[in-house]
């Protein structure tokens, strides 16, 4: 299965968002989680951006509240990393759980 490795804080976590946690999402979102781009010119706001975490911490990661949530991504901000950075994790995220295609994996198919 595939998955991200995320790490926070000192803990490792694998995120991943499978049907269920997408249709979760939407409704916390209220939009389609690619929405969340735009047009491209858009980053996520940081409620997006925990809200994502917090969906793709459900499958794999039992148990974690969306209070833990918001406690995790306060701990990669404090790893050093930027809410900016954490837009390369979501895009990591889509990528694994199919919501948008590897460009890798599509070079190889062609």
């Amino acid at each position: 299965m595939l998955y991200v490795d995320f790490i926070a804080g000192g803990n490792n976590y694998q995120l991943r968002l499978n049907t269920r946690n997408v249709v979760m999402l939407e409704k916390m979102l209220g939009k389609n989680p690619l929405a969340i781009f735009g047009n491209g010119d858009t980053l996520p706001t940081i409620t997006e951006m925990v809200q994502i975490l917090y969906s793709s911490l459900q499958q794999l990661n039992h148990g974690i509240s969306l209070d833990k949530a918001y406690d995790i991504f306060d701990a990669y901000l404090a790893d050093g990393h930027s809410s900016t950075d954490f837009v390369q994790v979501i895009v990591d995220i889509y990528k694994v759980s199919g919501l948008i295609a590897n460009v890798s994996e599509e070079s190889e198919k062609n």
